[in-house]
């Protein structure tokens, strides 16, 4: 049966998370102190003790420049004994109906294997362009990129505005994004900054082992300060590797680097009626068919902002190519192309495209 925790019960969970990832304990003693939400955790018992489990934390998510509800999923687990028993299955379908119940909209989440959730209606909502190298060249260091080992909030207004460009993105209060760079900070991250004016025009964080300098989220205003600050971790590790993560559309150029376009980030729809009706706010004479396997209410024949229709569907599809639908991940016609759609009436359906039109997708945070 699945239950919803206790705070006495947060040394299991960081136990159930140490036996399933790899994660210093530096950096789980910060998690579990500063981020563990009792009430939005989830799990399962067999043999009196906690065998699969899950967390989320509450967060607005940009979509189409509107604010959605929505919380971001982490530590989803089961314990390898009692793996291939159903358990995640049954652990993350009733979640995903308590999240709704409680009137969240959206649950985005980066997990390893991201087909592992699409049963589940999760779908890719999000791809990132990797600069790597497996030899770091020389590079010279621009004078406006600095180190940055306090004034973290000097950053917070870049993150800001980057974050309203991006359909996935979390929008974070400055206490929520000072909190995500002590986590970060916890273990053992640097920051640089492109300065310009004494305005941060650009910040990068990254973690710099003995082999590889990795960059888990650099944030800036146009490409030539994505080129800075890339130029300025790789003068960390000359010699060693590097991967630097990126919204897809980055480009950047160095004889040395290479660049890797990967799909990365799931989104699945908590409640699609007030998802729709927070994108659009009237109705359009539309009919689309939503089918979910996981939240009954998702079922039915909606117009565009989400009111129930007793219409003929337009067209057709699963909550899973829904989502990326609405989050303009994927447009009709692609959808089409990979017979992830029914057509019923071609003319709406051109109309409903031009609607959800494609946009710039990108979830930058996992915590």
């Amino acid at each position: 049966m699945v239950e919803i925790a206790t705070q006495e019960q947060k040394q299991a969970f960081f136990d159930m998370w140490q036996n399933c990832f790899g994660d210093s304990e530096t950096f789980m003693n910060w998690l579990f102190e500063k981020r563990f939400l009792a009430d939005f955790s989830t799990y399962i018992k067999k043999e009196n003790k906690i065998v699969c489990c899950m967390q989320s934390y509450p967060f607005h998510i940009w979509v189409r420049g509107n604010l959605v509800k929505g919380v971001m999923l982490c530590g989803v687990c089961t314990d390898p004994k009692y793996r291939k028993q159903g358990l995640m299955t049954e652990l993350f379908s009733k979640t995903m109906n308590i999240l709704a119940q409680r009137g969240y909209v959206l649950a985005v989440h980066t997990p390893a294997v991201l087909k592992s959730y699409y049963p589940f209606g999760h779908f890719a909502v999000n791809r990132c362009k990797y600069i790597k190298s497996d030899n770091i060249a020389h590079f010279t260091k621009s004078d406006d990129i600095v180190e940055i080992n306090q004034n973290f909030a000097a950053l917070y207004q870049c993150y800001e505005q980057f974050s309203k460009n991006y359909t996935g993105c979390i929008s974070r209060t400055m206490a929520d994004f000072l909190l995500k760079i002590d986590d970060y900070k916890a273990d053992g991250a640097k920051v640089i900054a492109c300065e310009y004016n004494k305005e941060v025009k650009g910040y990068a964080v990254f973690y710099c082992t003995e082999s590889i300098l990795q960059a888990v989220e650099t944030v800036a205003q146009n490409d030539v300060i994505y080129q800075k600050l890339i130029e300025g971790i790789c003068c960390y590790g000359e010699g060693k590797k590097l991967s630097v993560k990126l919204p897809e559309e980055v480009c950047v150029k160095a004889n040395s680097l290479y660049e890797e376009v990967v799909e990365k980030g799931v989104t699945g729809i908590l409640d699609v009626q007030k998802l729709m009706s927070t994108l659009c706010t009237e109705q359009k004479g539309y009919a689309i068919q939503i089918e979910d396997t996981v939240i009954q209410k998702n079922n039915g024949v909606f117009d565009l902002n989400g009111t129930a229709t007793t219409k003929p569907a337009d067209i057709k599809l699963s909550i899973g190519n829904a989502v990326q639908l609405l989050f303009g991940y994927c447009s009709l016609t692609e959808l089409q192309q990979q017979n992830a759609v029914e057509i019923y009436h071609s003319e709406n359906a051109k109309k409903i495209e031009q609607y959800y039109s494609k946009q710039k997708c990108y979830i930058v945070d996992e915590y």
